[in-house]
């Protein structure tokens, strides 16, 4: 349970409990000696919390048991047709290696048969790059055989793909009539996408990929725009999601910061400043949910409860053109930058080997093993973060730009949920108060000072 000074009130917390609960001082006192010293409660409201809490309330908990992947990620390729000016995927280093088909199709075999054993109901392929289509009959055989093999199976399937939009009209509706979703990287109008995503040789990407989001807004399946933000464009947001809106349909608009690169090195951009990112996002987000758009920043989802953020620790298999099973589709390097392997096994010869010790380390990447988290309201939604790209250490308050921007979008969310925005507006202006929030060391309610 958590408290958040905002303005001359606190915002008191219990996600596990789905409780948000606007109360003054004073009741912050009483609620405090309740849950200290279970002191009686005898002011009428503060009865009303007391009673929502749930003292048998069930901790979210790691994956446990067999290993059944959430979902099957297939890494047709590493290769790609564009050279966007941040990419932290190496395109260029392995153009030519592609996934053969026989691995593709072991892939699918085996994560449906697996399903299928544990008596599952749903099964989801996604697929990543590199750019997917790339390497377009990978995915082609994939989509076929993963929808006769689950109909075999008396299995529902939904595939989903990350792409960068770039190919030819007759692709374009094949995806729109054979995927589910689609998270297509679009990072703004003309200007900022050939800022951004260029062509190999210099070219604007511009034209094709709003072409593609023209059809796919026009499609069955569902778009999700996904702009990378940098230090150049974080002051555009709110104009980038307008824009969104006057052109496409999506379903939602992510806005991803950039990350650093790993290793440090010198480059066009950089990430942009989290406080400017997090009120820059409020303001994007307001646009694309006044058009019926879904503001997308998955770290602050206030209605998910999770124990990992990314991929790694929910037991996804992500397959590699080389046949290893990872759990998470980041390039090795980048990995073990941090000291990690999230190598979990391999496919080869037909046959899948998985190292049950590498599962139960991955397992092991999760928010109970992440102490900075302990007393930070966010602990159940961002769970810390990805864990190659964020992995800040030190003490409870030790705040990177992630965590920054996540508790203040977070804390939007909430006061949002309950029709608070003029009372988020004000603490806004008040530097010194939103400062107090965002950084205070400690949300544990007994922690905070009231």
């Amino acid at each position: 349970m958590f408290l958040v000074p905002v303005a001359d009130r606190f915002l008191f917390y219990a996600p596990l409990d789905s409780l948000i609960v606007l109360i003054d001082r004073t009741a912050a006192r009483q609620l405090r000696r309740y849950l200290d010293c279970r002191q009686p409660v005898t002011q009428g409201p503060l009865q009303e919390i007391v009673q929502a809490l749930d003292p048998a309330r069930e901790l979210p908990l790691p994956r446990q048991g067999d290993f059944v992947p959430s979902f099957l990620g297939l890494l047709p390729t590493r290769g790609c047709n564009l050279a966007c000016r941040y990419c932290g995927f190496a395109v260029g280093e392995e153009p030519q290696q592609r996934m053969s088909l026989e691995l593709a199709r072991d892939a699918v075999n085996w994560y449906l048969d697996t399903v299928q054993r544990a008596g599952g109901k749903h099964a989801e392929i996604h697929f990543f790059g590199g750019e997917p289509f790339y390497a377009p009959e990978v995915v082609d055989f994939a989509v076929h055989l993963g929808r006769t093999r689950a109909r075999e199976a008396g299995l529902t399937v939904r595939f989903e793909v990350a792409t960068n939009g770039v190919f030819d009209e007759r692709r374009c509706r094949w995806i729109a009539d054979n995927l589910d979703a689609v998270v297509l990287s679009l990072d703004g109008p003309p200007d900022v996408q050939a800022l951004h995503r260029p062509y190999r040789d210099g070219r604007s990407s511009a034209e094709v990929v709003e072409r593609t989001a023209e059809m796919l807004s026009e499609g069955p399946a569902a778009l999700y725009l996904r702009a990378c933000v940098t230090d150049a464009t974080v002051e555009r947001m709110p104009e980038i999601a307008a824009w969104f809106c006057e052109r496409f349909r999506p379903a939602g608009v992510c806005f991803e910061p950039l990350q650093p690169p790993t290793p440090p090195a010198r480059a066009p951009f950089e990430p942009p400043d989290p406080w400017a990112f997090g009120r820059a996002f409020v303001l994007a987000a307001r646009i694309l949910e006044a058009h019926g758009i879904e503001a997308v920043y998955a770290a602050a989802d206030i209605h998910t409860r999770r124990t990992s953020f990314c991929p790694v620790g929910q037991d996804t298999a992500i397959v590699s053109p080389d046949g290893t099973i990872s759990a998470c589709y980041l390039l090795p390097r980048d990995w073990e930058m941090r000291g990690l392997d999230l190598r979990l096994g391999r496919i080869a010869g037909g046959q899948v080997h998985l190292d049950r010790a590498a599962v139960a380390a991955a397992r092991a990447l999760n928010v109970y093993n992440k102490p900075h988290c302990a007393r930070c309201f966010c602990r159940w939604h961002c769970a810390g973060g990805c864990h190659v790209n964020h992995g800040p250490t030190g003490p409870n308050g030790a705040y990177d730009r992630l965590c920054i921007q996540t508790r203040l979008i977070a804390l939007r969310n909430l006061l949002q949920a309950l029709d608070q925005e003029p009372l988020f507006d004000a603490w806004l202006q008040d530097p010194s108060a939103v400062k107090r929030a965002i950084l205070q060391p400690s949300d544990r309610l007994l922690d905070v000072e009231v």
